[in-house]
């Protein structure tokens, strides 16, 4: 599994985020399936969609100082399946 990135929060916001596999996917695949989730309670990933190579997802909620992991598994076209974690600490407003 991939580490994508850390990321900051802001404790008990919704935030967009977006994720571009274009530099990942051939040139022919497309995305066929994500899935996003969050290992926390408190802090949920919601909205999830395919736009092109890019997918976008909401991240909700969160205690401070929480710390937590989003992970993703995308699929292409072709049957190719690429899984990647994207770690968040939430941070006061």
């Amino acid at each position: 599994m991939a580490l994508l990135g850390s990321k900051q929060h802001t404790v008990g916001d919704t935030k967009r985020w977006t994720v571009n596999y274009d530099k990942w996917l051939t040139n022919t695949a497309t995305i066929d399936q994500i899935d996003v989730t969050s290992d926390s309670l408190t802090c949920t990933v919601g909205n999830v969609q395919i736009l092109g190579h890019e997918i976008v997802f909401f991240l909700s909620g969160g205690e401070l100082n929480e710390r937590l992991n989003v992970g993703l598994i995308m699929t292409d076209d072709l049957g190719n399946i690429k899984h990647d974690t994207i770690a968040f600490t939430v941070i006061a407003a």
